[in-house]
């Protein structure tokens, strides 16, 4: 139990001085007033920057509408914690700062600075190290503050639609713990038990994911669930659709050198299995190898 609550606070990032501590005021916020996304600008730089590489450029600008859309088309489905959903870009953000009266629970995908311990020290101090990592934040912003309540990391790269739904469910799913009252650890202890649900799910297994080598004798030894190795399309349609039968994993960054494996639940976001190892780094590669299929099964079997 002690490995799954500090796995799971590292994925979510949940603050528990903040969350769980002092979240009265900063809950009362969200549930009462409109959710504030945020959209992407166009950075001048880096229009800038592209002005001469027109295939770069038009992607650049690709990736921002098409981000912008999804992001405008999937929170007002999908979030429900809040009376309703507002979008405002980034270069809105500053002057809305400044005022005083303003009260609202913000959401942003964003690059941010993780610092973390490295271990060992140095002239008699700790080491630490830093790296830019990407993550979709959920804050509150009132009184001329901006606090940060959690961040759900994703993996390096694409942006996928099922990205930010397993960040609105996700959130929302940790959200509604909250407010149940539990403390932090007993949160985390519900979300372990969640890794029974594997048992009746078919696990998907994106195919760019699952190492090559594996045959479906070598699956069926370590893994007796049902599961099915398909494309990411597949995926993302069962997440985007919210079907309830499947379970997929996914590549969650947890520090600058190292990826966790998460399963989540297509139907409402929740974490299912986590396990971490498995050689999967950022300087490796995406692989679920035959030792993750056999930490999830020993997950979902409650060993």
């Amino acid at each position: 139990m002690k490995k799954i609550f500090l796995l799971l606070t590292a994925v979510l990032s949940i603050s528990g001085s903040v969350v769980w501590g002092q979240t009265a005021k900063s809950m009362s916020i969200l549930k009462n007033q409109s959710l504030v996304v945020v959209l992407k600008d166009e950075e001048p730089g880096k229009l800038k920057k592209l002005a001469k590489k027109p295939s770069e450029l038009a992607d650049y600008k690709a990736f921002i509408l098409d981000y912008n859309t999804q992001i405008q088309e999937l929170a007002q489905q999908l979030w429900h914690f809040s009376p309703a959903v507002e979008f405002k870009y980034e270069s809105e953000m500053p002057a809305l700062l400044k005022d005083k009266s303003f009260e609202h629970g913000v959401l942003q995908h964003d690059n941010f600075v993780a610092v973390e311990r490295t271990g060992g020290a140095a002239r008699g101090g700790v080491i630490y190290s830093s790296s830019m990592q990407t993550a979709f934040s959920l804050g509150v912003i009132s009184n001329g503050n901006r606090s940060s309540l959690a961040q759900v990391p994703i993996a390096p790269g694409v942006v996928h639609t099922s990205d930010i739904i397993f960040c609105l469910k996700g959130l929302q799913y940790q959200l509604q713990l909250l407010a149940s009252g539990k403390t932090g650890k007993e949160v985390m202890a519900d979300m372990a038990q969640n890794a029974k649900r594997l048992r009746i799910k078919t696990l998907l297994l994106d195919d760019a994911e699952i190492n090559s080598k594996l045959t479906a004798a070598d699956i069926k030894q370590v893994y007796p669930f049902p599961y099915q190795i398909v494309p990411r399309s597949t995926i993302e349609a069962a997440v985007k659709e919210g079907d309830a039968r499947y379970a997929c994993v996914r590549m969650l960054p947890i520090a600058s050198s190292s990826i966790e494996q998460v399963i989540m639940d297509t139907s409402d976001g929740a974490i299912l299995v986590m396990t971490s190892g498995g050689g999967w780094t950022l300087k490796g590669g995406s692989v679920v190898d035959k030792s993750n299929l056999k930490a999830f099964a020993q997950a979902a079997s409650g060993k």
